[in-house]
């Protein structure tokens, strides 16, 4: 009798519904977002000004990814069964970057993808911009430019550097690949 008993409360149990209407906790925060399904991702002097207008947050997956707090940029409803965005990590001296977040419905983490970001260190300048081309490609574009003439220590008159071009594709999982398709080389890192 008490197996039957076991059982019937197990099967109770195990037929309960969810409410339909709970969504994740990043859900709720959509209306936080200052911009919906964005297409290009630059980080230029637009953005700088833009970040002053939207809203920093803080919250453990950031801690965990990028290190620190950022601002939410845009809300991305590319796949409905999946919880999408762009936020802006503010580097400091090292400039901003953008990083693109999916996350299941439970709220737990399959990718963060940096997609966008501008920056100098030594010497160097570092940009990548991005743009969506398919439902799930990314064109990727990164410069690194050397400003600096290691050799006479001054400023370069004619700064060289290197193009590289990749597509960033989106799978059904929410893993994001990176697919190098061309390179353009200027540099000689042998030699600096």
């Amino acid at each position: 009798m008490r197996f039957l008993t076991l059982l019937i409360f197990l099967s109770f149990l195990g037929c309960r519904s969810f409410p339909k209407n709970q969504s994740s906790y990043w859900e709720t925060q959509k209306g936080n977002f200052k911009y919906q399904n964005k297409i290009k991702f630059e980080s230029d002097s637009i953005l700088r000004a833009d970040q002053k207008t939207l809203k920093k947050f803080n919250h453990p997956l950031f801690n965990s990814t990028i290190g620190n707090s950022v601002y939410l940029y845009s809300w991305q409803d590319r796949d409905k069964s999946k919880s999408e965005f762009t936020v802006i990590d503010d580097r400091g001296e090292r400039g901003l970057a953008i990083h693109y977040y999916i996350l299941n419905k439970w709220d737990s983490l399959l990718s963060c993808t940096q997609i966008a970001g501008k920056g100098l260190e030594g010497g160097y300048s570092f940009e990548t911009s991005s743009k969506f081309v398919s439902h799930d490609t990314i064109l990727n574009i990164g410069a690194i430019t050397q400003l600096w003439n290691f050799d006479k220590q001054m400023k370069m008159e004619k700064p060289k550097g290197d193009t590289t071009f990749s597509y960033m594709i989106i799978d059904s999982k929410g893993n994001v690949t990176e697919k190098l398709f061309k390179e353009v080389k200027d540099l000689n890192y042998e030699n600096n």
